[in-house]
């Protein structure tokens, strides 16, 4: 009850610490006694006061990092005074080299040299388009305005270099520029502005799903060809066409961020290189119903480079005054899909996962040219490049103009024939079995 009124602390826990005592013997010290402190000298200053300091006429002062204040020492003669500055000054060089010379002996040591031979560095280098190729090592970056008036050079340039795009200055509000064109380029690093959850980035999370998302990619072997042009489509080498069938059957668990039910529509559009990108199908809207909309529609796409190519779905809501407000989407490479019947799981802008979110399709991929229907994609396609000069020579015209009808007129019927075409490839396909033969990129 004593110990516990006291506060005392149990014997057996108490142990008496006899402090420690100085050792003040002569050895201690260069000075003995004498000695009352030291000074780093490494990187200290030692500099002369001019004209002394009171009564004392030589008097010099030395400033050291690990000093609080400045020191000062007076001598008894002008010739003390030098002899203690240089003297200092000279050691003060000396202590600083010798640190130097072992932080270099430390990171050498750090290093094994086998090791850092097989380490290859990019040195950054001004683009000059007469020096292509240049040295395996040297590096240059483009901003997109640049990409665009370089396609086939940047494309040379790519096949022995490494390369990197960034997004123009004029973009203030961190919107991206369309990778493709970059990645159909051969340009290995393309920035983006991660931030910003628009149809770029997406692209560029469903580009990397590919290859166990580690963040690398081998260039589809079209691209290693000399001949390669990004932009003729002529420049193509073993890339098997294909027709793409899409019947989109129905979603479920289509929501908004906040209460209330939605009309959703479905967009589905082909992204590649810039003679694969204008296709693009939109479904009829389903009025308020999300959670089990049922559409039944199909849509066909004809893919020259699959090897390069994205589907892509996006969900939009049509609000009451008829805009389209976003809702979900996913984007694949065309590398990874196969035919037969799929669930698309849906993302959100930063393409996270959407819980719950899906919607059902089937899939078929036909390669063209593997059976005798070869001659009516050639008549496809043509008509297909001529409605959209038409479309453009259209939308430049006025009423007023004279060649407006006759554009007007010769865009009708190249839209009539290219239905019938079109009709025609898909009865011949429903009397067809599947070809056994696949694509390139699918074997």
């Amino acid at each position: 009850m004593v110990a516990k009124k006291n506060m005392w602390f149990p014997s057996n826990y108490v142990e008496e610490v006899t402090p420690p005592v100085s050792d003040t013997s002569p050895e201690s010290g260069l000075l003995g006694d004498l000695q009352k402190g030291s000074i780093d000298l490494i990187h200290c200053s030692c500099d002369i006061i001019p004209g002394g300091k009171g009564i004392q006429l030589f008097v010099f002062s030395i400033v050291s990092p690990t000093l609080h204040q400045t020191l000062e020492i007076a001598t008894q003669s002008r010739f003390e005074l030098d002899d203690w500055v240089q003297t200092i000054r000279k050691i003060s060089y000396r202590a600083g080299e010798r640190t130097r010379d072992a932080q270099k002996r430390e990171r050498r040591l750090r290093i094994a040299k086998e090791f850092s031979d097989l380490i290859v560095y990019c040195r950054s280098v001004t683009f000059r388009e007469d020096a292509i190729p240049g040295k395996y090592y040297e590096m240059s970056s483009f901003p997109e305005t640049k990409v665009e008036r370089f396609q086939t050079t940047l494309r040379r340039y790519n096949m022995t270099q490494l390369s990197r795009t960034y997004p123009k200055g004029q973009r203030i509000d961190s919107s991206n520029y369309e990778p493709t064109l970059m990645w159909n380029c051969g340009c290995q690093m393309v920035s983006l502005n991660y931030q910003t959850p628009d149809r770029p980035m997406q692209l560029n999370e469903g580009l990397f799903q590919m290859n166990g998302r580690c963040g690398y990619l081998l260039q589809p072997e079209s691209m290693r060809s000399e001949n390669y042009d990004p932009i003729d489509k002529r420049t193509l080498q073993g890339v098997d066409a294909i027709h793409l069938t899409v019947d989109i059957i129905g979603g479920r668990h289509l929501r908004k961020a906040g209460r209330g039910l939605i009309s959703p529509f479905i967009e589905v559009e082909i992204v590649g290189a810039e003679y694969d990108s204008r296709n693009k199908f939109k479904t009829a809207t389903i009025v308020d119903n999300g959670f089990n909309p049922v559409f039944k529609e199909s849509c066909e796409f004809d893919i020259l480079n699959p090897e390069f190519a994205f589907i892509r779905f996006v969900v939009q809501d049509e609000d009451m005054f008829g805009d389209p407000n976003f809702i979900g989407q996913a984007t694949y490479p065309l590398r990874a899909i196969r035919s037969g019947y799929r669930s698309v799981p849906l993302k959100n802008g930063y393409s996270e996962p959407l819980e719950l979110s899906s919607l059902l399709v089937k899939i078929d991929v036909r390669v063209i040219g593997a059976s005798d229907e070869s001659a009516i994609y050639d008549s496809i396609s043509v008509l297909r490049e001529r409605t959209q000069i038409l479309e453009k020579n259209v939308s430049e015209l006025k009423a007023e103009d004279v060649q407006y009808n006759m554009r007007c007129m010769e865009l009708e019927r190249c839209q009539e024939k290219l239905f019938e075409l079109q009709e025609m490839r898909r009865k011949q396909q429903l009397r067809k079995t599947p070809s056994n033969k696949q694509a390139s990129w699918l074997r």
